[in-house]
């Protein structure tokens, strides 16, 4: 078939062949276009490519700062295996008064105490740990007492900063305070009152205590073995210790408690987390992808401000004290809590520290009123807090 040369002319007899020509390639295509569609439209279902699905997009996207991190990997403070410690049999850790801690073999090979049942020889291999009584120290609870007396001043700042000194000595204390009780006033009994029910609220926090405070037990002696606790008086006023400094001796009344029973140790988890305004515990607290074992100290240091918009007001790690509370923490508290209970979270502000009561993932967020925090009614926050975090592996 040919297109070209003196048969392909424009009019005449040579334009109505051409057109004819046409007209029988058109048709000629025609069958071989309809089978070729008729091809495309039977290919079989599972041959088609795959239809992409599209999901549904919410009206409205809210933030979640613990879904950001999720590719950052999880920090445990378990120790690893090649972190465990072996101590030999006369190895002791011995925490003193002053807040130091030292560590050696000690020279003796028993203890000698002396019980209700007699005298008992404890050999220091089989010790895992021992405590002095308040009785080694009587200078101690001599500044006990002071510090009671203060609690019974006419001026009210005198009081409650007395208060606040028991507080902070510690749950070892109580048997003491309660003998005090009985001598005391309105207002030291008052203040006496509260003090126990914090200690109560933190007993098991206190790991360094072995005995149960309102036991007669805590002025006196203990020490603790695999087997059973002995309570009496510790024969020996003084120890020799032979640490990688030299040979010390250590008075008993400078030892708050001796521990034998460490295996493993962990070095500090130290980690800096942003916590955005809206980082509430009502909505998305921030993982710190810290996984904490209970027993673990926990310190935080909070910094930055965090803007009301709203409310025209600017908040601190501290929080506001005329925002309301949630969960007894004032709103815009800078705050921390383990695992998902909501009704366990700690109060951290700009320097806060407390040890975990169970294990999990460490969160911080905002304490935030609940009508305030809710995701439809037209508050906003600007601005983060930083966390500065150090969890100190307790004993595994």
């Amino acid at each position: 078939m040919i297109f070209g040369g003196d048969n392909f002319k424009y009019g005449g007899k040579s334009s109505f062949q051409s057109s004819f020509l046409i007209l029988a390639i058109a048709l000629a295509i025609s069958p071989i276009a309809q089978a070729r569609t008729w091809q495309i439209d039977e290919v079989p279902k599972e041959l088609e490519p795959p239809k992409q699905q599209l999901k549904s997009v919410p009206k409205e996207v809210k933030p979640d700062t613990a879904a950001e991190e999720d590719d950052e990997p999880e920090i445990s403070t378990t120790p690893q295996p090649n972190e465990q410690k072996t101590i030999g049999k006369q190895f002791a850790q011995l925490h003193l008064m002053d807040g130091s801690i030292i560590g050696g073999d000690f020279l003796a090979v028993n203890i000698d105490v002396k019980t209700d049942y007699g005298m008992l020889k404890i050999p220091i291999s089989r010790i895992l740990k021992f405590q002095p009584g308040l009785n080694t120290r009587p200078e101690y609870i001599e500044s006990i007492s002071s510090i009671f007396e203060k609690m019974g001043d006419t001026d009210e700042k005198i009081r409650i900063a007395a208060q606040k000194e028991l507080l902070s000595l510690g749950v070892k204390n109580q048997m003491l305070l309660d003998q005090l009780a009985a001598q005391g006033n309105e207002d030291q009994k008052k203040l006496l009152a509260e003090i126990r029910k914090a200690f109560e609220e933190e007993s098991d926090l206190n790991e360094e205590e072995m005995l149960p405070s309102d036991l007669p037990s805590a002025l006196m002696d203990t020490i603790v073995t695999p087997d059973f606790s002995i309570v009496g008086e510790i024969q020996q006023k003084q120890f020799l210790l032979k640490s990688k400094f030299g040979d010390l001796k250590v008075d008993l009344s400078d030892i708050k408690f001796a521990d034998r029973s460490v295996k493993t140790t962990g070095a500090d988890v130290r980690k800096t987390v942003s916590v955005p305004a809206e980082a509430f515990f009502q909505r998305t607290p921030r993982s710190t992808k810290i996984r904490v074992n209970k027993g673990d100290r926990i310190t935080i240091r909070g910094s930055g401000t965090v803007q009301w918009t709203n409310f025209n007001n600017t908040s601190s790690p501290e929080g506001l004290t005329n925002r309301s509370q949630w969960n007894g923490i004032n709103s815009g508290k800078l705050t921390a809590r383990i695992g998902t209970d909501n009704s366990r979270c700690v109060a951290i502000g700009t320097n806060g520290s407390f040890v975990a009561k169970s294990s999990g993932t460490l969160y911080l967020g905002i304490a935030m009123r609940d009508s305030y925090a809710g995701n439809s009614n037209g508050y906003k926050w600007t601005g983060e807090y930083q966390a500065k975090i150090v969890v100190s592996p307790g004993k595994q």
